[in-house]
């Protein structure tokens, strides 16, 4: 009698593994007998061993979970038939004697029946952007027929009968930022996602590894527009499950659909119309926890779009070691961020030069101004051209000419400028049913996700990262069983607690790179540092060789923390060799600016497994053999 594991779905369909007196071994890494190409797999994830009582499968401590004909399981004793899924790769179990006859063995594609409730989940999301359509397409992988989801967003139209996003024609300013996405999130997202996200060429590792990096995977650089292309192509791919409307969504006017709809998932933003809405439902947002002597702390960030000659790695240590700027890019090309002080948020203005009229486009809208031949940065949308780049010699452009030489950039290869305001509040709940259950209605739920839920700092990705595992929260929520078929506040205690959780770990975190506590441990504004240090640096009240050893000391120490994590650290005669080259007014402000508060934003962080077990996805029956 011979026991054996056959590959039924995925890249090892069709093949045929023994099982003898040793484990068989299922995993990502090379040294398994059988070698998993899902994303959804962990380096060692199963093994199988053949033991007194007959053949166990027993899950490794895996991320995504090991499931057995459907039922999660840790260590499970098999019979013949039985189907092990991991990620989306299948596999039957078989004891076949010496006539290779299989005993026990249900047919081949046979499922175990599951009743399909007799309505589908009504679902609404407000928002197309990458929290919207990653919660749509992950809730359609879990779900299946279970769903019917509707998604709208003003930025999409229909082309050749598919939906696109508008490009700037349409008025629709694509972001072109590089975001950083970590393993923890993107691991839990359907394995179809993370192929289209994660194509060669599409993406670099740039940060080095840390306490959100699971599966021995990094983050990962890529830019927020293909995200966002990738999952809208995806969602195209389901019409069946998954509407487009390429329209904005009017809560008003749309009152009477919604209140038969399950669930209402805004995912518009901080600025959504639809949050405006329902705000008496989802309670009063506090600033207060947020503020220094009684006022909000708002920031205001410039984004250079560049293409920087430095490695990775200069690039992250450069970045790590000051508060002022921060580069995000992928192969060098991407955004500099750079920390405004009130003063230079106030002369980030663009004018319309026909009308002679300053307007504040780059803040409020926020707009992309484009350099055009004549070395102007223009809005196509509004008309007007960016104020500070029309004076050469003024001394904010100057600081933005000597950020642009902190971080190697070429004059010339400073393509775009764009600018965004940053701000906090504390959410009281992020679930609210919006519409009772009535004899004809189920009831309407409200759920906040992505920045609508949580707004936070502008290090690249930090929002999407809580919107991913925000969406990830809910989606799993929703596909859970559950008593009945009308959603409860109960249904949802898992997901708030989530949602409270990331709240206070990424809020707290974003606070830290906002805020410093001086000698006295008095709170004080970062961007307030960086004006102490810039009027310091005009009025000449600086050391040059003191903040040159200073923040020399200061790469060395924080280059010796990274250098187990980061490959190709530049050494002493590098460092040096690149600041030397630096104004002295610009040393002093990054000496002053202090480095990322890097003790208290790292540490342990949130994980959606904690609470939420991930159920098994909804796969198509395969036609039986």
């Amino acid at each position: 009698m011979t026991a054996a594991v056959i590959g039924l779905e995925g890249r090892l369909t069709g093949k045929q593994f023994a099982i003898g007196s040793r484990p068989l071994s299922f995993g990502r890494g090379d040294e398994n007998d059988i070698v998993l190409a899902t994303p959804s797999a962990s380096r060692l994830h199963a093994e199988l061993r053949h033991e007194a009582s007959g053949y166990v499968l027993y899950d490794r401590g895996s991320t995504n979970g090991t499931w057995v004909n459907g039922v999660s399981v840790t260590v499970h004793p098999l019979t013949s038939g039985d189907e092990i899924t991991i990620g989306d790769e299948v596999f039957r179990f078989d004891i076949r004697d010496a006539r290779s006859t299989i005993l026990r063995s249900q047919p081949a594609g046979e499922r175990a029946a599951v009743k399909a409730p007799a309505r589908a989940l009504q679902v609404t999301i407000t928002g197309g952007g990458p929290v919207g359509l990653s919660f749509a397409l992950l809730l359609e992988h879990l779900m299946g027929a279970r769903v019917a989801i509707r998604a709208y967003d003003s930025r999409w139209m229909k082309d050749n009968g598919r939906i696109v996003w508008k490009g700037p024609e349409h008025g629709n300013i694509r972001r072109q930022q590089v975001v950083t996405i970590q393993s923890r999130q993107f691991l839990k997202l359907p394995p179809k996602v993370q192929e289209q996200l994660f194509v060669l060429g599409a993406y670099t590792e740039m940060w080095p590894k840390g306490p959100d990096s699971i599966e021995d995977l990094g983050p990962r650089n890529v830019r927020i527009a293909f995200v966002e292309d990738q999952l809208l192509a995806l969602a195209n791919e389901k019409p069946d499950r998954i509407e487009l409307v390429p329209e904005p969504f009017d809560p008003a006017s749309g009152q009477a659909d919604l209140a038969g709809q399950d669930v209402l998932a805004i995912c518009e933003g901080g600025r959504s119309r639809t949050l405006d809405y329902f705000s008496d439902k989802f309670g009063a947002a506090d600033a207060s926890l947020y503020a220094l002597e009684g006022k909000q702390v708002q920031d205001m960030v410039l984004g250079l779009r560049v293409k920087s000659e430095l490695t990775d790695p200069m690039a992250v240590l450069l970045t790590v070691t000051q508060n002022r700027f921060l580069l995000n890019s992928l192969r060098g090309e991407g955004f500099l961020n750079m920390r405004l002080t009130d003063q230079e948020a106030r002369e980030t203005v663009g004018i319309d030069p026909v009308k002679q009229l300053f307007t504040e486009c780059i803040q409020a809208q926020p707009c992309l101004m484009e350099l055009r031949s004549g070395g102007e940065f223009h809005c196509a949308m509004h008309q007007a051209l960016f104020l500070p780049a029309l004076l050469k010699g003024s001394a904010f452009w100057t600081r933005v000419e000597e950020g642009l030489q902190l971080f190697g950039v070429r004059p010339e290869n400073l393509t775009a400028v764009t600018g965004f305001r940053l701000d906090m509040v504390q959410r009281p709940r992020f679930t609210a049913q919006l519409y009772p259950r009535t004899a004809t209605s189920p009831g309407t739920f409200g759920f906040l996700l992505g920045d609508a839920a949580n707004a936070i700092h502008f290090w690249p990705g930090r929002g999407l990262n809580s919107g991913l595992a925000s969406a990830i929260s809910l989606a799993r929520s929703l596909a859970a069983p559950r008593r009945g078929t009308a959603l409860r506040d109960a249904d949802f205690v898992r997901h708030e607690a989530v949602m409270s959780m990331l709240q206070y770990r990424h809020k707290t975190r974003a606070w830290r790179q906002m805020v410093t506590t001086n000698i006295a441990g008095d709170s004080l504004a970062i961007k307030d540092l960086i004006a102490q240090g810039v009027t310091e640096g005009n009025d000449g009240a600086y050391d040059q060789q003191a903040d040159f050893s200073a923040l020399m000391e200061r790469l060395i120490q924080t280059r010796d923390r990274l250098k187990s994590r980061i490959a190709g650290l530049p050494d002493d005669a590098t460092l040096r060799a690149h600041l030397e080259i630096l104004s002295g007014q610009l040393l002093h402000t990054l000496v002053v600016s202090q480095a990322w508060d890097t003790a208290n934003v790292g540490g342990e962080e949130v994980d959606v497994d904690w609470l939420l077990e991930p159920p098994r996805p909804v796969r198509s029956q395969r036609r039986a053999t």
